[in-house]
C-alpha cells in the first residue's frame, strides 16, 4: 500500500527524496513533467503522489484538479518553493490533502507521508466496516463482529423456528428487546403482532388489568371491558421486559398463563385461551432471586425454557468499530453529511468502559455527530466521562492475574508514555520529544514503530 509518486521537475532533488524514501522502506516512483505523471499515476499503483507546483509542461494545480477527480482513493500532496496562503487555500480547495513549501526537511515529509497513509488507513477500514455492515443487515438491527454475539445471533435463529419460551438477560442497554423482536421476524409468527410490556413502568394494582384485560365495573374507572396484552397479542409473541420487577403475588397469576395459555380478566369469570410464545428479559440475576425466595422457582422454569445471556459492550469490544460506523451512518443519511472517525478516536472509545452498554454508545454518536465541525467526529465531540478515560498504569499491569511477556509490558508502557506526551504537547513531535528527554528523530522512529503497526 505504501507506494509514493515523487513529481518534480528538478532531478537532483527527485534523485535525493528517491534515495531517502527508500530507505525509510516505501516504494517511490519519479515523474519530471506533467505528461509523464499522467502516464504513471495511470499505470502504477502509487497511492501517494506529491506534485510541484509549477511544471515544464502544466500547472500542478491544474493536475491536482484533474487527478483529484479521477483517482479519487489517492492522496495528493503539493509542492511549492513559493509559500503563500492563496496558493495553500487553492490547493486545498483543489482536493490536496497537505501543502509544503520548499526546500522540504525530511522528518516534516515524513510525518505529512505517515498522516497521509493513516488516513488511507482509516478510509479503507471505514470501507470494510460498511461492507461488514451490509453483510450483517440479515440481523436487522443488530450487528455482530466478536465471536459472543455471533454465537447469540446463530442460537437465535436455531430457536426462532421453536414455540420454547424464552429468557434473555443482560445489562440494561445491551440490545435485549431488539434479540427479542429478531426471534419474533425469523419465526413462523411474523406475521402477527408483537407486544412488548415493560414490567418495570406499569404500578403493580394496574399490572394485572394492563396483561389480562379487566370487565366493565370491575374496578373504578372500568367504565368499559377491555383487552389485555395477553389477548392482544393472540396468535404472535408477547414480550415482558424486566420480568424479575412483578411482585410474588403476580408471580403465581403469571404461572398459569405460562403453562396452559389461560387467564382470566380482572372482574371476570370466563377463562380465555390465547396463542402466544413468551419472551421475557431482565438485567437482574433471576437464579440468585429464586435462591433467596424473590422470583418463584416454578415460574422460573418455565419461562425459562432458553436462557439467552446478552454480553456488555465492555466484554464484546470488537463490535464497537462496526457499531459506530452503523450509528454514524445513520447519521449521514439523516443529515446528508459524511461523518468521519479516525482510529485513535476508535481505539479511544473501545477503552471505555461503556456502563449505558449499546444504548449508551448511540447516544455518545448522536451527541458527537450534534457538536462536531464539520465532517470529522473528534474525542473532543463526547462528554467529560468519555474524554477523561485514564492510560493504564504500570500499577495495573501488577494488579491482572496472569502475566505478559515483558518486551510487551515495556513496549505498551512506552507507547501510553509517548501518546500522553504528544497529547500534552498539542500533537507537536519537537516539544513532546524534549518532555520524554529524547530527540526528535527517536520519537518519530518510535511513532513510526508503534502508531503505524496499528494501521
Amino acid at each position: 500500500m505504501k507506494n509514493i509518486l515523487l513529481v518534480d521537475d528538478e532531478s537532483k532533488i527527485l534523485k535525493i527524496l528517491k534515495s531517502s524514501l527508500t530507505k525509510q522502506g516505501y516504494t517511490v516512483y519519479t515523474a519530471a513533467n506533467g505528461q509523464e505523471a499522467r502516464k504513471k499515476i495511470s499505470d502504477l499503483p502509487a497511492n501517494l503522489v506529491f506534485l510541484d507546483m509549477k511544471l515544464p509542461d502544466a500547472c500542478g494545480l491544474e493536475l491536482l484538479q484533474e487527478f483529484s477527480g479521477l483517482y479519487p482513493n489517492k492522496i495528493f500532496i503539493m509542492m511549492t518553493a513559493y509559500g503563500n496562503i492563496d496558493n495553500a487555500v487553492a490547493a486545498m480547495k483543489a482536493g490536496a490533502f497537505d501543502y509544503m513549501v520548499k526546500p522540504v526537511r525530511l522528518n516534516e515529509m515524513l510525518v505529512t507521508i505517515e498522516k497521509g497513509f493513516e488516513w488511507l488507513g482509516v478510509k479503507e477500514e471505514n470501507k470494510r466496516l460498511k461492507e461488514k455492515l451490509q453483510q450483517s443487515e440479515v440481523n436487522g438491527e443488530l450487528v455482530a463482529n466478536s465471536s459472543a454475539m455471533k454465537d447469540i445471533l446463530r442460537l437465535v435463529e436455531r430457536v426462532s423456528s421453536t414455540e420454547a419460551n424464552i429468557m434473555i438477560q443482560g445489562e440494561s442497554g445491551t440490545g435485549k428487546t431488539k434479540i427479542a423482536q429478531m426471534i419474533h421476524m425469523l419465526s413462523e409468527r411474523k406475521q402477527s403482532p408483537f407486544i412488548p410490556v415493560n414490567c418495570a413502568a406499569i404500578p403493580e394494582q394496574l399490572l394485572e388489568s394492563e396483561l389480562f384485560g379487566h370487565e366493565k365495573g370491575s374496578f373504578t374507572g372500568a367504565v368499559s371491558s377491555r383487552k389485555g396484552k395477553f389477548e392482544a397479542a393472540n396468535g404472535g409473541t408477547i414480550f415482558l421486559d424486566e420480568i424479575g420487577e412483578i411482585s410474588p403475588a403476580f408471580q403465581a397469576k403469571l404461572l398459569q398463563v405460562t403453562q396452559d395459555k389461560t387467564f382470566m380478566r380482572v372482574g371476570g369469570d370466563v377463562l380465555r385461551k390465547v396463542d402466544v410464545r413468551i419472551i421475557c428479559a431482565t438485567n437482574r440475576d433471576l437464579k440468585k432471586l429464586v435462591e433467596e425466595g424473590k422470583f418463584r422457582e416454578d415460574l422460573y422454569y418455565r419461562l425459562n425454557i432458553v436462557d439467552i445471556y446478552i454480553p456488555s459492550l465492555r466484554e464484546r469490544q470488537e463490535d464497537i468499530p462496526l457499531l459506530v460506523e452503523k450509528f454514524l451512518d445513520k447519521y449521514r443519511i439523516k443529515h446528508q453529511k459524511n461523518y468521519q472517525t479516525n482510529r485513535e478516536l476508535l481505539n479511544h472509545l473501545m477503552n471505555y468502559q461503556w456502563p449505558g452498554n449499546v444504548r449508551e454508545l448511540e447516544n455518545a454518536i448522536e451527541r458527537a455527530v450534534v457538536l462536531c465541525h464539520g465532517d470529522s467526529i473528534t474525542i473532543e465531540d463526547f462528554t467529560r466521562e468519555i474524554r477523561d478515560i485514564k492510560n493504564q498504569s504500570f500499577t495495573d499491569f501488577l494488579d491482572e492475574d496472569t502475566y505478559i511477556p515483558l518486551p510487551d509490558l515495556l513496549d505498551e508502557m512506552e507507547k501510553k508514555y509517548i501518546l500522553k506526551a504528544l497529547d500534552d504537547s498539542l500533537g507537536q513531535p519537537s516539544k513532546a520529544a524534549r518532555k520524554l528527554g529524547i530527540s526528535r528523530q527517536s520519537l518519530l522512529y518510535k511513532m513510526n514503530k508503534y502508531f503505524t503497526e496499528e494501521l
